[in-house]
């Protein structure tokens, strides 16, 4: 008996496997000051439209690009969440603290509101070079501003970033995404404030 379960232990020992341990990033954003000395909006509400993006940055896979154009997801690390939330949360955590509008809700809110802020993600990638030595992050981001009795543009504006990643892994990616995103937040920021003067 003794040995048919020494057998039976080595048999299903050796079946298992041990997945390594798979890293989630979550993805934040530098604190934002920007002065703010514009009066035009302080009267009016904000909501904060649902994030566009492309199908890939719903999935909380980490991806990124080498020279030759080809998309990669990393094995062992991940978003917490989607790239596409984690920019709706970071975008509304921001504007609220901007103190730019009379308040500030998210796209599910049944507040009505005097505007709304739609947020197109246009590219949000990692990029390798040929020999996986060096990376940089790009993100561009479409902002446009809609007066909701009108449905007429207040205001629209593009920003980008590249930042060059320090190392040249996931966590690397991750750094330059915050600073990145950090800095396209406060041009939107310093933007709307001239809009609203």
């Amino acid at each position: 008996m003794k040995i048919l379960l020494i057998i039976l232990t080595l048999l299903f020992s050796g079946c298992t496997t041990i997945k390594p341990a798979i890293a989630e990033y979550y993805l934040t954003a530098k604190d934002i000051k920007v002065k703010n000395d514009a009066l035009g909006c302080r009267d009016k509400s904000l909501k904060i439209a649902n994030v566009f993006s492309s199908s890939s940055l719903v999935s909380s896979k980490m991806e990124y690009m080498q020279a030759d154009n080809k998309v990669y997801s990393y094995s062992q690390s991940q978003w917490q969440e989607s790239p596409n939330s984690m920019v709706e949360s970071i975008l509304l955590k921001t504007m609220r603290e901007s103190e730019l509008f009379s308040s500030v809700h998210p796209s599910k809110s049944r507040i009505k509101s005097s505007l709304i802020l739609e947020t197109n993600i246009e590219e949000f990638m990692q990029f390798f070079s040929k020999d996986l030595k060096t990376s940089h992050v790009k993100v561009t981001i479409n902002f446009s501003l809609i007066d909701t009795k009108t449905n007429q543009v207040v205001a629209h504006k593009s920003f980008s970033s590249q930042v060059d990643a320090r190392t040249s892994d996931a966590k690397g990616g991750v750094d330059a995404f915050r600073e990145a995103l950090s800095e396209i937040l406060t041009k939107n920021l310093e933007y709307l404030s001239g809009v609203c003067r």
